[in-house]
């Protein structure tokens, strides 16, 4: 069953480089957590076709990478004209990613949809989100410590509504 579900996802990721190749854009829910702070697992990024040549340091990017697909932000350049490479390294990872050709760079985030609102990634981290990865960077504690007080801090917000909702139907419909 497990194979199945792996097979499933690589055709996934297969599917939606195509998309962006064929079509120019696509967007992707994100799964993994390497971009924290500036993405967030159940963000939704939107990807447009570009070409190495137009990318500036800073951008966050989608690329493939050993069968996978990976937003990650370019902090830099390398190669000689016409044989360029993007270095990137997620704003968590400690690491840079192998260099990215043209032939694996797939595009550049354009925007991302967070909690129904939509939000332009910045070409630099805030004091705070600097900060935020550089912990981050050096703790898997504080990174799952991060996700869950997300995840508390969602479902809070999620049953406040619902009893919200519950209230305002019983001023209503009084028994």
């Amino acid at each position: 069953m497990h194979g199945a579900a792996d097979a499933r996802a690589a055709a996934g990721r297969s599917l939606a480089a195509e998309v962006v190749i064929s079509f120019g854009q696509v967007c992707l829910r994100v799964n993994g957590s390497s971009m924290l702070p500036s993405v967030w697992p159940g963000d939704t990024l939107t990807i447009c076709r570009t070409d190495v040549a137009t990318v500036r340091p800073g951008q966050i990017v989608l690329f493939r990478c050993n069968g996978w697909l990976l937003a990650h932000r370019v902090v830099g350049k390398a190669g000689r004209p016409g044989e360029q490479f993007l270095i990137t390294r997620g704003d968590c990872l400690s690491r840079v990613d192998p260099p990215v050709s043209s032939e694996e760079l797939l595009g550049t985030v354009t925007s991302i949809v967070r909690r129904g609102r939509r939000i332009t990634p910045r070409l630099h981290l805030t004091f705070y989100e600097r900060t935020l990865s550089f912990i981050l960077r050096h703790s898997e504690r504080a990174t799952s410590v991060l996700l869950r007080l997300r995840d508390v801090s969602t479902h809070n917000n999620v049953a406040w509504r619902f009893l919200r909702v519950l209230r305002a139907l019983a001023v209503k419909n009084p028994a």
